[in-house]
Order: structure tokens, then C-alpha cells, then sequence
């Protein structure tokens, strides 16, 4: 019997049919991951600047001004007035009502001329007052001067009386002590002779001191009425002075300007009326510049107008209203023709020569912390300030030219603002 063969089993399976190379990817297919994870971060901080950028203030009506090189003019611009340079100002002198007004507005003026007059019930009650006290110190004056007379027509007769007395006392005594010494009389008697004569010396010299003391204080009495008296008369010649002051006169030849006074009107002591200008004397211009400047105002700065060069001439030192005011003259005979009392001028008054800056336009916002424009937004930026002239301020450092500046005030004080 034959054995047929066992047919050959296939080997068990190892994996190694699987293990085959695949095609490689693509490196568009590689980078894909790392492209979306980009833009996925760029569309975050995207989001986020967009984010912040709306959160920032924004600002509605923003004012910008461009830094600009040019040349820096520290000068003052200033409305000037022009006035005449000899003029007198007229101010009433003494308070009462008008009674009559003798001259009229414009009106040419030779000096003493009568101005107007005054009636004051308060002088007249005052002028009246001090005559009455005048005549009652002369009076109390003429008074003790007629005492003093009577006083010493009383101390010459009681003196020759006490005179006459003493002689007596001293003729008795002495023909007491002859008697005494003859024995005739006990000296008793001339003991008591001696008293009466020793009295009759001690009452004259008492009346003497008493008529001294009486005398000093009578005449300081008389001096003291007589400097009363003085007073007095000196006081009523015041007021005498004072009723002249009631009807003034012009104190120089001129043209009356800004007079506009009327009969019945009550005026105040140190009240304004008009004033007398010379109008042969030439003109000048007074201007008003804030305090600020005063220390830099020296005179012979120079000013330019439509009305040719002036120079600063003086600076009044009142200080009204936070203002000082300046006069400016033309050369000597340099007045304009053409130009009147009152007329205004604009003029531009130098401080210092002109020199190259970067300016920047003056505005409440040109600070020394200020917002400079980055596309739509306004980034705060320190910077350096020098002068300001002119509604132009002088950049020192922080800007250069082309930078744009907000120079209105920005609505917060936030590191960045958003415009419109």
C-alpha cells in the first residue's frame, strides 16, 4: 500500500508583506498645521488690538496742527490806542452838585479858564460850623486875656500894700529894740515886733511865688487858646481853599476831550470828567499787556505797526486787572500824519531778536505732556516747550517737523485717544 505525500503547508504569516513604502505626502500638506495655527494667533491679537483700539477715548472734534520749521518771533501782538502825549486829566476835586457847566466838549481851552461850578451843602454847614468856633475861641481868648489884665491889677495893689506893711513892721521893729535897749520896753514887746516883721516878709514873698505860678499857668493858657484859635483860623482858610475847588479852571491850553458833564448832576470827589489835550505836543500809543511779561518790558524795545517803528518809552508800574500799561513813541517828529486822539493801532511789540525754531500753533492742549497722531490714533508723547509769542510756541525737543499735534484739550488723560 502506498503512502501519498502530505501536501506542504504555507508558512505562517509574518507581517512582512505588510511593511511597504507609501508615497510621501505633500509639503503643502506638512505645512498646513503650522498655517492654521498662525493665522488662528494673528487673528487673536488681531481681535485683541481691535479690542483695545475701541476701548481707547475717543476724541469727537479733534483740533491738529502740524510742527513746523521756521523762525521764532518773540513778540507781543497788541491793540494800541493812540493818545496825545501833553495831556492833563481832569478829576473833580470836591464832591457836590453841578450848577453850572461853562465850557462844551471839543471846545479849545486857554489855560485858567473856568470850568464849572459846584454847590456843596456839606461845605457850606462845615464853613459855617468853623466860623462859629473861630468867633467862640476868640472869644474865650479876648475872655482870659481880660483876666490876666484883672489879675495883675490885683497882684500890683496887693503887693504895694504888703510893700507898705513890711516897712511898717520893720520901722517898728527897729524903734521896738531901741526902746528895749534903753530899757524902756520889756523884751516881750520886742520879740513880738520882730514876729510881725518876719510875717509881713514871708506874706510878700508868698504872693510873689503865688503871682508866678498864677502868671505861667495863664499865659500857657493864652498860648494853648491862641494855637486853638490858629487851628481854626487855618481850618476856615481851607475851606476857603476848598470853595475855590468848587469852580476849577483849566491848569493848561488845550482841546477838552471826553467831557460830558451836565448841570444837576451830583459828583463824587476823585471822579473822572475829561482831560485838556495838547494838540501841538504830538501823539503816542498806550497799550495794555498782561503781567506776565513785566519783567521783559524794558524801555527801547521796538514795536512795528501799518504806522511805522515805535519804541517802548515806559511801562506804568500799576498792575490793574492783571495787566500793565505801556506807552510807544514815535522818533522825534515821527507822528503820522492823518492819525487822530483814540484812533486804535495793531502793532507788534519784539522782545527778542528772531531766530529758527520748529513751531508749533498755540492751543490748550500744547502742554509739556501732549498727544501726537499714529495713524487713527493719538499716542501721549513727552516733549520739551520753550517760548510762546504770537499764538506760537517754540518746540525744544520731543517733535520734529511733520508731527501731527492735538492742540485742543483732550477729553481724558488716557496714553492713547482714538480719532474719528
Amino acid at each position: 500500500m502506498k503512502h501519498e505525500p502530505k501536501p506542504l503547508l504555507p508558512p505562517p504569516p509574518s507581517g512582512a508583506a505588510m511593511d511597504r513604502a507609501l508615497p510621501p505626502r505633500p509639503r503643502w500638506r506638512r505645512a498646513l498645521p503650522w498655517a492654521a495655527a498662525a493665522c488662528l494667533l494673528t487673528a487673536a491679537l488681531g481681535l485683541a488690538a481691535w479690542q483695545a483700539w475701541g476701548r481707547a477715548p475717543l476724541v469727537p472734534q479733534a483740533q491738529l496742527a502740524t510742527v513746523q520749521a521756521g523762525e521764532f518771533r518773540d513778540e507781543l501782538l497788541l491793540r494800541a490806542r493812540a493818545e496825545p502825549l501833553r495831556s492833563v486829566t481832569l478829576d473833580a476835586a470836591e464832591s457836590g452838585r453841578v450848577e453850572a457847566v461853562l465850557v462844551q466838549d471839543g471846545q479849545h481851552l486857554a489855560a485858567g479858564t473856568l470850568l464849572y461850578r459846584l454847590y456843596s451843602p456839606e461845605h457850606e454847614q462845615q464853613a459855617l460850623q468853623r466860623r462859629a468856633e473861630v468867633a467862640q475861641q476868640t472869644a474865650n481868648l479876648s475872655a482870659e486875656r481880660s483876666a490876666q489884665a484883672a489879675s495883675l491889677a490885683l497882684h500890683r495893689r496887693e503887693r504895694a500894700q504888703m510893700q507898705a506893711a513890711l516897712q511898717q513892721a520893720e520901722a517898728e521893729a527897729a524903734r521896738t529894740q531901741r526902746l528895749a535897749e534903753a530899757g524902756f520896753v520889756a523884751p516881750a514887746a520886742l520879740e513880738q515886733a520882730q514876729r510881725q516883721q518876719a510875717l509881713a516878709q514871708r506874706l510878700l514873698q508868698q504872693a510873689e511865688q503865688d503871682h508866678a505860678l498864677e502868671a505861667q499857668t495863664r499865659a500857657q493858657a493864652l498860648a494853648e487858646l491862641g494855637q486853638a484859635v490858629a487851628g481854626l483860623q487855618a481850618g476856615l482858610q481851607g475851606l476857603a481853599t476848598a470853595r475855590e475847588r468848587l469852580a476849577p479852571r483849566a491848569t493848561m491850553a488845550g482841546q477838552l476831550s471826553g467831557w460830558q458833564l451836565q448841570v444837576g448832576m451830583q459828583l463824587r470827589a476823585g471822579e473822572r470828567l475829561g482831560r485838556i489835550d495838547d494838540p501841538t505836543g504830538g501823539l503816542q500809543l498806550v497799550a495794555d499787556v498782561d503781567e506776565f511779561h513785566l519783567p521783559r518790558l524794558q524801555p527801547g524795545l521796538v514795536a512795528t505797526s501799518a504806522q511805522g517803528s515805535l519804541t517802548l518809552a515806559q511801562t506804568l508800574p500799576q498792575v490793574r486787572g492783571g495787566l500793565v500799561r505801556v506807552q510807544l513813541r514815535w522818533p522825534e517828529g515821527g507822528t503820522p500824519p492823518g492819525l487822530r486822539a483814540g484812533q486804535a493801532v495793531e502793532l507788534a511789540l519784539q522782545l527778542s531778536a528772531p531766530m529758527p525754531a520748529l513751531l508749533l500753533a498755540e492751543g490748550p492742549g500744547v502742554r509739556e505732556q501732549l498727544y501726537v497722531r499714529q495713524g487713527r490714533e493719538l499716542q501721549r508723547r513727552s516733549v520739551r516747550l520753550g517760548r510762546r509769542a504770537a499764538g506760537r510756541v517754540e518746540v525744544l525737543a520731543g517733535l520734529q517737523a511733520g508731527d501731527e499735534v492735538l492742540i485742543s484739550n483732550p477729553p481724558t488723560d488716557s496714553p492713547r485717544l482714538r480719532l474719528p
